[in-house]
């Protein structure tokens, strides 16, 4: 079983509960059978796009909790930017970059550390 299977099994067992949904509410709102819902939620599905496309944006789990490990970061330091990335524009974002690379550059030079 892979990482990411269990990954995808815990997103979609904490939405599912979080909505109140039974494993066959899920899998009729998503197209799939039950038994496909207990395997991913059990983290031994590695379900198609067909599967897992719908089933993220049913359940507006955010790809990065399955992709990408907050492992590297228990205390989810990052997700206040995150939220504040998301809720901008790709134009806005490309005229922040500079500002964020120029912060980055300015706290690396003073010396401040990761665990500051």
């Amino acid at each position: 079983m892979s990482e990411y299977s269990k990954r995808l099994g815990r997103a979609v067992y904490k939405k599912r509960k979080a909505l109140k949904l039974t494993q066959t509410d899920l899998a009729e709102r998503t197209g799939v059978t039950e038994q496909t819902i207990r395997k991913i939620e059990h983290g031994n599905g590695n379900p198609q796009l067909s599967v897992l496309g719908p089933l993220i944006k049913d359940l507006q789990i955010d790809p990065t909790e399955i992709f990408y490990s907050q492992e590297n970061n228990e205390d989810g330091v990052r997700k206040p930017l995150d939220i504040l990335l998301s809720e901008c524009n790709d134009r806005q974002i490309i005229e922040l970059l500079p500002v964020f690379k120029a912060v980055i550059d300015l706290a690396k030079n003073s010396g401040i550390t990761a665990t500051e």
